[in-house]
């Protein structure tokens, strides 16, 4: 039985221009992906170039940030799909980034039914980083999901740092935040009950 796969991508583009091309470019199958699966499935070209159409049919959700339509830059798509498409759709999406190298996508993908989330930072047709959660307790609710995007974003927005360059400071700042909530086990919030007199009885 297959599970359905959400993706909710995000795409920080470099110009107005160039987020509309590559919205565009996101719903149209590479002749090299159709012959390829056309190969593989000893199906007809233009039946595989049919399917891969009502396939890809990235929605757009909305633009990101509070710029006007004619010079923003940054728009968020989100696709459905059963899993066993799964590696269609990323080679697919592996080719549009590979298309505009300077483009950054930041995908995260959950699967409700089998409880697992992750997210995925891509540019230039190649993984960058990314983390997974497969552990969640409850099930379609993130359970220890990092937000990696953020660095990522704060040096897009910032335009003052290279791509990658927060990588390494932001790890450190999540790091020392773990650190300190650990380091805190134990230490009683002010306000907080006091938990360890919970199980006594008041005296007769």
């Amino acid at each position: 039985m297959s599970n359905w796969i959400d993706y909710h991508l995000d795409v920080l583009a470099m110009s107005p221009a160039e987020i509309s091309q590559i919205a565009e470019r996101i719903n149209q199958p590479s002749l090299e992906l159709v012959t390829w699966i056309a190969q593989r499935d000893g199906q007809p070209v233009s039946e595989v170039a049919e399917g891969l159409k009502e396939l890809l049919e990235f929605k757009t959700v909305k633009n990101l940030g509070y710029v006007h339509q004619d010079v923003n830059k940054a728009r968020r798509f989100s696709l459905s799909f059963k899993d066993r498409h799964y590696g269609i759709i990323d080679s697919h999406l592996a080719e549009v980034s590979e298309a505009f190298p300077k483009g950054i996508f930041l995908l995260e993908y959950f699967d409700m039914q089998g409880s697992y989330s992750g997210k995925r930072v891509i540019r230039a047709g190649e993984v960058v980083q990314e983390v997974f959660d497969g552990d969640q307790k409850v099930e379609g609710l993130d359970w220890a999901l990092l937000d990696i995007f953020a660095p990522f974003r704060a040096e897009y927005y910032g335009e003052e740092h290279g791509f990658g360059s927060l990588w390494t400071p932001w790890l450190d700042a999540i790091q020392e935040s773990a650190k300190g909530l650990k380091d805190k086990q134990g230490y009683q919030l002010p306000g907080s009950p006091d938990l360890s007199r919970t199980n006594e009885h008041p005296s007769s």
